[in-house]
């Protein structure tokens, strides 16, 4: 019996258990199964996230994912993004900036993309300077009150975004910008981005899709939550002050990055506390400052967990069975009895800054496992990489074999 004989509910069975590599290869194999992919697309079984490394000299067109359950490393060829840098990735997307600080998101394993409003419609980009051929050379950025100030395009490709994610059920894109980390979003289809106010001003380091709402965390530690389908506009859902926690207050822990992680049901929701310091060339002792030479590492983690009907956040020592990813990827958990190569409450970590030390291109790379259970912190082990793929930085990627990506015509 050929696979063209198996009854079309019998073929979806099998492509369902298959793994996002070997379901991608099944298409390649010839033109009659390439067309039952494409006629029946079916969800291969979930997958533990890809670790995407960077760019190689060697073929500046490809991009190379490292996935840790069949400790096998698969190069994608990827010409779209040559040059640019990825600034977030949600369920198979990639958001990307090109040399001019544009926008783009693409799914690398189908092809699929979405155009994006242009830098030039973020409500602090005021203009743009252009020398005598007419390119651009400089955008300005300007807040009320506040002197305009020239960015240099790399410098504004490098420095003005912080993260960006996208939620294919709705289409839409938010996106955390400027000098003081606001937050603007766009739906596919519109023609400029759409500036998100918080009740008070915040300086936000973190953002979510869940429950079809953005939920955004300030450096502060303070959650809010934005409807960005309510009639007319945006409007502010929730406010929640920021956890505490006396022990980690009494150690002295700055915890210089927040993220917001959903649990797989979508029922909890955590906020996770993230420490580091500088730890000198010899590996003796951490410092608080930087010298040369000096790798900043992960430290600490503190999680809290929100009780949404008082609206408060209560510390937790342990995640059960959950194992969370975090970095400049859409946060995401994991549970480890479904992924059984996974530890359990544990968090898988890449480095989620975007300042002058993470942007170096020579510096060391902040990739680890933290296990909540005894506090130890172990190297995320992949294969060796060569110093040539350490820029741009590593980022987590959750493979998508096609596009559920809706047309803007079909946005909410």
């Amino acid at each position: 019996m050929s696979w063209a004989d198996l009854l079309p509910e019998l073929q979806a069975l099998i492509l369902g258990r298959l793994e996002v590599a070997d379901y991608l290869r099944f298409g390649a194999v010839c033109r009659s199964w390439c067309s039952t992919v494409a006629e029946r697309p079916c969800l291969p079984k979930p997958q533990i996230p890809w670790l995407m490394l960077s760019d190689s000299t060697r073929d500046p067109d490809s991009r190379r994912f490292f996935s840790r359950p069949d400790q096998k490393m698969y190069k994608i060829h990827l010409p779209e993004i040559h040059g640019r840098l990825c600034i977030g990735s949600s369920e198979g997307w990639l958001i990307t900036v090109d040399e001019l600080s544009e926008l783009h998101a693409l799914n690398p394993l189908t092809g699929a993309s979405l155009a994006l409003p242009s830098v030039t419609t973020f409500f602090d980009v005021a203009g743009v300077v252009r020398d005598s051929d007419g390119r651009i050379t400089d955008y300005v950025i300007g807040y009320d009150n506040l002197a305009e100030v020239p960015y240099e395009v790399e410098h504004m490709r490098v420095y003005y975004y912080l993260k960006a994610i996208l939620d294919p059920s709705s289409a839409a894109v938010a996106v955390i910008h400027g000098e003081f980390n606001d937050l603007s979003f766009a739906h596919a289809g519109d023609e400029s981005w759409t500036a998100l106010q918080p009740p008070l001003p915040q300086i936000f380091c973190d953002i979510i899709f869940r429950k079809g709402l953005l939920h955004a965390v300030a450096i502060s530690g303070a959650l809010v939550v934005f409807d960005l389908d309510a009639p007319g506009s945006p409007v502010v859902v929730t406010c929640v002050e920021r956890p505490h926690s006396q022990k980690w207050e009494q150690r002295g822990c700055c915890f210089n990055q927040k993220y917001l992680v959903g649990s797989p049901d979508g029922m909890d929701l955590f906020q996770v506390w993230r420490d580091s310091q500088w730890l000198p060339v010899d590996g003796k002792g951490w410092r608080e400052s930087i010298l040369p030479g000096d790798a900043r590492m992960t430290v600490a983690f503190a999680i809290f967990k929100l009780d949404e009907r008082r609206n408060e956040w209560s510390e937790v020592k342990d995640l059960g069975d959950l194992a969370l990813f975090l970095g400049l990827n859409h946060s995401m958990a994991l549970s480890a009895r479904e992924f059984p190569e996974l530890t359990s409450s544990s968090i898988y970590f890449t480095g989620g800054y975007r300042d002058g030390y993470e942007m170096d291109q020579r510096v060391i790379r902040d990739i680890g496992v933290f296990n909540l259970t005894d506090e130890s912190f172990q190297p995320y082990d992949f294969h060796s990489i060569d110093s040539e793929w350490n820029w741009p930085p590593q980022i987590w990627f959750t493979p998508a074999p096609f596009s559920s990506m809706p047309t803007a015509s079909s946005k909410p």
